[in-house]
Parts: structure tokens; C-alpha cells; sequence
């Protein structure tokens, strides 16, 4: 779906005026995902409010959230094409890759640009949300108010459950302690050693933003990813990786882990621990500074930390290297995230033995078509594209239940089934042939023991057997979203 649709006159019922909620459709959260979720719901007509707990819209980028994962010298991961909606290109005068103030002022011009805000309730958090029978939920505000919507989708990310190794319960007093999520950058840290916990990206940029302050960084690191640069020939990685011919099959990936060698150098000539999974199936860890900063001694990788003695005394197990015990002044758990909300009841939505919701296509509940969780996965590159496709298919699926028509029933079997039933569409011709005779892509690239942001592997769940954010295959998932969103056209 194009949301330039939504750019035409709408009427009172599409702006949501005398509109009871009961008819309506509440998206939590105004970032990213809840945005995409807006303009398809309006661009349909479908009455809808949209909520979130800052003042202003952009979830985790606006830059006026206190609440914030992000801090202001961040730079995405992603190039400007992964991070734009396709009815809104990015501005020319942004770069490659943006900050956190670029993409909250792009963010906030997507709304305006299609009267979101129009429908935005701001600084309201859902304390509640309980079902009852289909098309009946009641919500309870910060403010006191309750009010029943016939839907909820849930648009507020993979941020709001921060997860913590068991042993973080044992760090004395003395020692600050934060999630990745609490980090504000490396200001204060001067004198001061500070120890990074978790394997992935938010772990590696937290370390090389920590480095550049404070006297000494450890970064503790328990299972192995590949670390690729930014830019590969002169062009965003995301975009190169994105030209590639995928019926080269295996072979694109030993040309691909060649170029990494030779660019970055093997995770294990760092330190690091040797990566679990091949390039091409890793939870890759993008960065041009990770390297440098080990190489010239500003980050010393560890393995994984073993115990912590009473007197903040860190000693460690694994990795290439060995090293003494290690005495630090900050630690920061950049362990991951944990799936679902604190304010949906945790058995609306049932798990699979791994204690992962399970969500058809990544994002609705296979026994409740009022409910959608959209961004609930982690992806290489720019997880936007999939986020909109979750949207555009929510979006469908809600007003086909609205209306009543035909496809309302027939998404509804979809949705019982299990996202391989799915068909994807053919590659006719030489491609076709060719990719007959190589190997078929796997099509789950999670990593067993890797958390949200490829975070340390401190078990498949926390305690409570709530799943970390797993890692999917963003192409193959979109793939999917959109053989099925062919359905409603």
C-alpha cells in the first residue's frame, strides 16, 4: 500500500470526529512502526487514535523523550534507504546514515505531512489493556480514564522490557549498574572503567561511545558475530548486500566473508570469539570504529564474566583471550530486550516451547484478530520495510473485519496456519533454474543463545520464560507479508 492515498480529503469519520472508540482501532506507541500503522489505517478509513508517552511523535527518536534508548551521538546502523517510508523519501541533505535529531525531525514531517497528528493523544500511557470477546478490549490511561476499542495495535517497539543477566542481582552497591537502554553517552566517565556486557551491536557501539572518555573498557562477550563496515565500495553496506544477485547462493557468501576479512579482519584475530553462524546468516555487528578501538587497546574484549566477588571484583570464562580479573566503576548490560508489553496480560498471546510469542508473519496472534504486535523481531540493516509491511497488512486485515468482506475469513485461515504454508512468489527463467541447483536459504537465521541487538546469550528466556527479540530474516519475512497482503487487492 502507498499511504499517499491517505492524502486525500477525509471525512469526519476518517479524522475520528464523533467517532465512539468502541469503533475504533488504538495504536500504542508514535514511532516508527505506529506511524506506518496510522497512515495505513487512515489511507482505509479506519477510525483509530494513536498514543504515546512523549509530548511529541518519533517513539524512541524524539528527541524530547527523557525515556530514550538513544543517545544524541548515536548514528544508525541503517543508510538512509532502509530508513524511509516510500511515500517520503529521506532529504537529500541528510547523510548516509542519520542521527537521532534527523530522524525524529523526519519522523515528525512524515506525521504532518499526512494530518497524523490530527489523531496523536499525547503523553498518555496504557497502564491496561484486557480482551474480552472478539472486538472488545478495555484500555486504562496514566490518566484514570477506561475506554473500550474494538482493536489494539501495538506499536511500541522492542525497548520497553529490558532484559538483565541473573548474576546482575549480585553487583554491589558501589558499582553503577545501567541497561543499554538508560545510556546517554560517555560523558563522566572520565577515570573511570567501565565493563560492556552483551555480543551485539548496541554492546559494540556503547563500548566504542565509552572509550571515548573513560580510562579503561572491557567488553565482555559471550557468543560471536561478524563485524562488517558501513560502506563497501564507496556505497551503504545495506545497499551493496541489497544488489546482490541472491541466486548466487553460497558464493555470495564466501565473496562476501572474503571482503569482510580483508576490510574489518576475522572477529578471532580481535579477540573476539569466532562467529556462530556464517556471514550471511550472522547477526552481523556494523560498525567502522569497533576494530580500531581493540586494536589500538581503547576496548579489550573478554570473555564471558563468570562470577563477581563482594568486592566488585569481575573475573571471566571464554573468549581468545585471557585476562585478569577486572575491577569496574560502571557496568552496562547491553543484554537485549524481552518480547511483549507490560500492559497486555502475558497468556493473550500464546508462546512456542522456546517461549516466543507466537505471531503469524511476525506480528498477529493466531487466535485474535483484534491484536497486532508489529516490530516485535530484529533484522540485519533497516528493519522499516518490514514494519511498514506489517502495518500495510494489519491495516487490510482490520478494515476487511470492519467491512465484512470475503478476505476477512480467508486471512483468518491464513493466520492458524504456520508462516511456511505461505507462498512465495516463483523465479521463472535462467534465476529459477539456477537457484533449483544450489542449496535452499534457511529460513531462520536466529542464532541459538543470541538476544535482542545480538546481545549476550544469557539464556533462550529470562526467568519468567519471556523470550528475547529473536532474529529473523527480513526478505524472506517481507516475502511473505507481501504474498499475503496480495490478497486483499
Amino acid at each position: 500500500m502507498s499511504h499517499a492515498s491517505a492524502t486525500q480529503q477525509t471525512s469526519a469519520e476518517d479524522a475520528g470526529v464523533d467517532v465512539p472508540s468502541r469503533e475504533k482501532v488504538l495504536v500504542v506507541g508514535a514511532g516508527p512502526a505506529g506511524l506506518a500503522a496510522a497512515a495505513a489505517l487512515k489511507a482505509l478509513r479506519v477510525p483509530f487514535d494513536l498514543v504515546d508517552a512523549g509530548k511529541d511523535v518519533g517513539g524512541i527518536w524524539s528527541t524530547s523523550r527523557e525515556d530514550s534508548p538513544v543517545w544524541p551521538a548515536m548514528e544508525m546502523i541503517s543508510s538512509t534507504q532502509f530508513t524511509q517510508y516510500e511515500d517520503m523519501i529521506q532529504p537529500v541533505s541528510f547523510p548516509p546514515f542519520l542521527r537521532p535529531a534527523q530522524m525524529s525531525k523526519y519522523l515528525r514531517a512524515y506525521a504532518a505531512r499526512y494530518d497524523l497528528t490530527d489523531h496523536f493523544l499525547p503523553r498518555l500511557v496504557v497502564r491496561t489493556a484486557k480482551p474480552f470477546e472478539e472486538g472488545v478490549w478495555q484500555v486504562e490511561f496514566s490518566d484514570g480514564r477506561v475506554t473500550i476499542y474494538r482493536a489494539i495495535v501495538a506499536a511500541h517497539g522492542v525497548s520497553s522490557r529490558p532484559h538483565l543477566p541473573e548474576w546482575a542481582g549480585d553487583v554491589p552497591e558501589g558499582i553503577r549498574t545501567l541497561h543499554s537502554s538508560d545510556w546517554e553517552g560517555s560523558d563522566g566517565l572520565e577515570g573511570r572503567r567501565v565493563l560492556v556486557v552483551g555480543s551485539g551491536q548496541s554492546a559494540a557501539d556503547i563500548a566504542v561511545d565509552a572509550a571515548r572518555r573513560a580510562l579503561e573498557v572491557r567488553w565482555s562477550v559471550r557468543t560471536g558475530h561478524w563485524i562488517v563496515p558501513r560502506t563497501i565500495g564507496g556505497q551503504p553496506g545495506d545497499v551493496a548486500a541489497s544488489r546482490e544477485p541472491s541466486v548466487l547462493g553460497g558464493l555470495n557468501e564466501k565473496i562476501a566473508e572474503q571482503v569482510v576479512r580483508r576490510a574489518v579482519g576475522a572477529p578471532e584475530s580481535l579477540g573476539l570469539p569466532r562467529p556462530a553462524a556464517p556471514l550471511l546468516e550472522d547477526a552481523v555487528i556494523v560498525s567502522d570504529e569497533i576494530a580500531p578501538r581493540i586494536r589500538d587497546g581503547r576496548v579489550t574484549p573478554t570473555g564471558d564474566v563468570e562470577a563477581i566477588d563482594e568486592d566488585g571484583t569481575v573475573s571471566f570464562t571464554g573468549g581468545n583471550r585471557a585476562h585478569a580479573d577486572f575491577a569496574p566503576d560502571v557496568i552496562v548490560f547491553a543484554t537485549g530486550y524481552e518480547q511483549g508489553a507490560d500492559y497486555l496480560p502475558d497468556d493473550v498471546v500464546p508462546r512456542t516451547a522456546s517461549g516466543e510469542l507466537d505471531l503469524f508473519l511476525g506480528a498477529f496472534p493466531r487466535g485474535r484478530g483484534d491484536l497486532v504486535l508489529l516490530g516485535q523481531q530484529r533484522v540485519n540493516g533497516g528493519v522499516l520495510p518490514l514494519l511498514v509491511e506489517q502495518a500495510d497488512v494489519a491495516a487490510y486485515a482490520l478494515h476487511a473485519e470492519r467491512e465484512g468482506t470475503p478476505q476477512a475469513a480467508q486471512f483468518q485461515r491464513l493466520r492458524e496456519g504456520s508462516d511456511a504454508q505461505v507462498p512465495l512468489p516463483g523465479e521463472s527463467g535462467l534465476r529459477g533454474r539456477l537457484g533449483a541447483l544450489l542449496p535452499p536459504r534457511r529460513e531462520d537465521r536466529r542464532s541459538a543463545g543470541t538476544g535482542a541487538s545480538g546481545s549476550g546469550a544469557w539464556g533462550s528466556a529470562a526467568a519468567d520464560d519471556r523470550a528475547l527479540v529473536p532474529f529473523v530474516d527480513r526478505d524472506l519475512l517481507l516475502a511473505r507479508l507481501r504474498s499475503v497482503r496480495a490478497l486483499f487487492d
